[in-house]
């Protein structure tokens, strides 16, 4: 559960990032901005105020064992939110409210659930990339923070859309166990 609740956060905060400059061709607001892997429409600036309109994520973990590995799924699903994810010209980043999601295992559905969000941190854009830092290594619902292992691809960045794919794939030691996290999903957000 707490891998889930992570995942979710890590969908949730979605941004965190290093101090740099923003890259010119996303945030100039000229036409054919960006490049990458994103494959989307990229053509406005990031920075502004965006709300959540729905996010989900899959995941599988393989917790291998002695030589025996054993896999799981899980998903998550935004149900509502009043959260709000601000990119600053600056290169810093805010989002701040509740959401509302189900998580599903294996196919399940466990439950809905809601976290209040109250964090921070700066970002970095290259082409269609998206690096993020949180501020700190744990995040306000006291989930750990995750920016370094994800990929954040924008996919599309309009006047009024902000679609923003995530990819993961880690791996670590756990008590004699390997275990591998792999996360797929989306993002997306209207500007406010």
């Amino acid at each position: 559960m707490k891998n889930i609740l992570g995942l979710l956060f890590l969908a949730t905060v979605l941004i965190a990032c290093e101090t740099e400059p923003l890259d010119p061709s996303l945030n100039g607001g000229t036409s054919g901005g960006g490049s990458g892997s994103g494959g989307g429409n990229v053509t406005a600036s990031i920075v502004g105020d965006w709300d959540y309109d729905d996010y989900v994520t899959n995941t599988t973990v393989t917790v291998t064992v002695m030589g025996n590995a054993i896999t799981s799924t899980a998903s998550t699903e935004l149900v509502s939110t009043n959260s709000v994810l601000s990119f600053n010209s600056d290169g810093t980043y805010t989002v701040i409210g509740d959401q509302t999601f189900e998580i599903f295992s294996q196919g399940i559905s466990q439950g809905d659930q809601t976290i209040s969000v109250n964090d921070s941190g700066t970002y970095v854009l290259n082409g269609s990339d998206l690096d993020l830092v949180a501020s700190s290594n744990q995040s306000s619902s006291g989930i750990p923070q995750f920016g370094q292992d994800v990929d954040f691809t924008i996919d599309t960045l309009t006047a009024t859309d902000l679609v923003i794919l995530i990819n993961s794939d880690t791996t670590q030691n756990v008590n004699g166990a390997t275990q591998r996290i792999e996360v797929d999903g989306f993002v997306d957000f209207t500007r406010q």
